[in-house]
């Protein structure tokens, strides 16, 4: 798998190493079950986002996103509502969407979610993996959006 884009690593770096970490590794797994797929990544608030869908419209096209917090990651399934989750690890309460959250390294072996991200590429119409030759992933990354200048306040007397 290709090193994650230097503007990955750029928006990452105002979080912890254990959490730049955590990101990294997911993203590794995201992408290893769903390639090829296209990735889309930008910054929203707070938070860190990267999207994977099934063609360059990944927002109408949507499979998945990591969504990077301060204290931990969340895996977000747009059809989550779909996938087989007999151990009730998904979370929400929306019409459709459903995620996970992922706190420590050690959690990014649970089985549960190569499992899930299998389950929604199926749903999302994409043929199985097949052997461990990796897919390719086409990324795109919004650039950082610079800061607007203070509205200047008008005295009037």
């Amino acid at each position: 798998m290709a090193d994650p884009p230097n503007e990955l690593k750029q928006f990452l770096a105002r979080y912890d190493e254990a959490i730049r970490s955590l990101t990294l590794g997911l993203r590794a797994i995201v992408l290893q079950e769903l390639a090829p797929c296209h990735e889309y990544i930008f910054e929203m608030r707070s938070k860190v986002v990267l999207l994977c869908g099934a063609s360059e419209r990944v927002i109408s096209d949507g499979i998945c996103s990591i969504g990077v917090f301060r204290r931990h990651v969340t895996l977000t399934f747009v059809e989550g509502i779909d996938l087989d989750d007999p151990g009730q690890l998904l979370r929400g309460t929306g019409k459709t969407m459903r995620h996970v959250r992922v706190a420590s390294a050690a959690e990014l072996d649970r089985r549960e979610l190569r499992e899930f991200l299998r389950q929604a590429r199926a749903l999302a119409g994409l043929s199985p993996r097949r052997g461990n030759a990796p897919g390719e992933v086409t990324t795109r990354v919004k650039p950082r959006s610079t800061p607007k200048p203070a509205a200047r306040s008008v005295l009037r007397e």
